[in-house]
């Protein structure tokens, strides 16, 4: 009986040791593993998104507020263009990369969907030539880019696109690319910048796609006679904000917007200089 007390003792103890290392080595490998668990989120922390949101939101006011105040004031082509590029291109490029530590492609500056893309590009394009023949043959749409625009901006050593007579081929073909990087700029800014950046707040994408709509033609209508567009054009360029904005968010890419916009300008200028292209030469 007393053998079998002291055996009885000494395998207590000994459970007792092998306990407390066992305990020890348990918290040890909790320790361990502490750095792989995902901490919870403080109370009231904002996601990291939220700030892209933020910064977006407010570089973009300031820069649709400047440029809704002063791209109606007169100005050369180039130093309007310029101002345009700086404010709509770089200025939001160099914040996403320097400011939002971001990747430009997070911003719809990428191939993207590239097949549905040019499609969609290429249809847009195709169902605009009637309306734009139509839009062509207004006589305030005339007065604003035939007698105005192509008229009146006199471009750095080449003079003015069109003179009343003759069409300088030279300007006209500077002025078709110079207004294509024109676009590129507005493009990147209000389907790029703006969309995929207000896409990241509380706006969603939905959200995101009326906002710059409406800020994109917002930029299109001015309170000053002389620089005030076409009625028709104020009017049609929120549902046509609204549908470039929707195929940058379907192709992950503004590209293909820009085309249509740039393309859609083009055939427009060519509607109205057609007459005077096959008769006069410059």
């Amino acid at each position: 009986m007393r053998l079998l007390r002291t055996a009885k003792e000494t395998l207590q103890k000994e459970g007792q040791g092998i306990g407390e290392p066992t305990a020890k080595y348990g918290a040890m490998t909790t320790k361990s593993r502490a750095p792989r668990a995902i901490a919870a989120p403080e109370k009231g922390a904002k996601p990291a998104h939220s700030s892209t949101g933020i910064v977006v939101f407010l570089l973009g006011a300031l820069i649709v507020a400047y440029l809704f105040v002063t791209n109606a004031d007169a100005k050369s082509f180039e130093t309007y263009n310029f101002i345009n590029m700086g404010l709509c291109l770089w200025l939001p490029l160099f914040t996403v990369l320097l400011v939002l530590r971001q990747e430009p492609d997070q911003f719809g500056l990428t191939r993207g969907d590239w097949k549905l893309g040019q499609k969609w590009a290429l249809w847009a394009w195709v169902a605009m030539l009637l309306p734009v023949a139509y839009f062509a043959h207004r006589a305030d749409v005339q007065s604003y880019y035939l007698q105005g625009r192509l008229s009146c901006w006199a471009l750095a050593g080449l003079g003015v696109v069109f003179d009343g007579v003759r069409v300088n081929l030279k300007a006209l073909l500077y002025y078709e690319l110079a207004m294509g990087f024109y676009m590129f700029g507005w493009e990147f800014f209000f389907r790029g910048f703006l969309l995929f950046g207000l896409q990241k707040t509380a706006l969603r994408a939905g959200g995101a796609v009326i906002v710059q709509a409406l800020l994109f033609a917002l930029l299109h209508w001015s309170w000053k006679a002389h620089a005030a567009k076409p009625s028709l054009e104020v009017l049609a360029a929120f549902p046509g904000g609204l549908i470039l904005g929707a195929l940058a968010l379907k192709t992950r890419s503004f590209l293909y917007g820009y085309l249509v916009h740039w393309g859609i300008s083009v055939t427009l200028d060519l509607f109205l200089l057609a007459p005077f292209i096959f008769r006069h030469f410059g």
